[in-house]
């Protein structure tokens, strides 16, 4: 059975959100080791982040498309 868009777009969200907290986390850790590599991960974790706001509002969009109409 295919997902709704809801809940496509609810679990879209969530795995970006645990990317950027993940991308994050890897460029902290690795910032003394390897310049390059923090640079790289943080700008995905800010790519990740704009990609997960535009979600949420697809997100909020679908929310209230139903709501109108209950």
């Amino acid at each position: 059975m295919e997902p709704s868009v809801y809940d496509f777009l609810s679990k879209s969200l969530l795995n970006e959100q645990e990317l950027v907290r993940d991308y994050q986390r890897f460029a902290m850790r690795i910032k003394e080791e390897d310049s390059e590599m923090e640079k790289t991960f943080r700008h995905w974790a800010e790519e990740d982040g704009l990609r997960a706001n535009k979600i949420e509002e697809f997100l909020h969009k679908v929310e209230r498309n139903h709501n109108k109409t209950r």
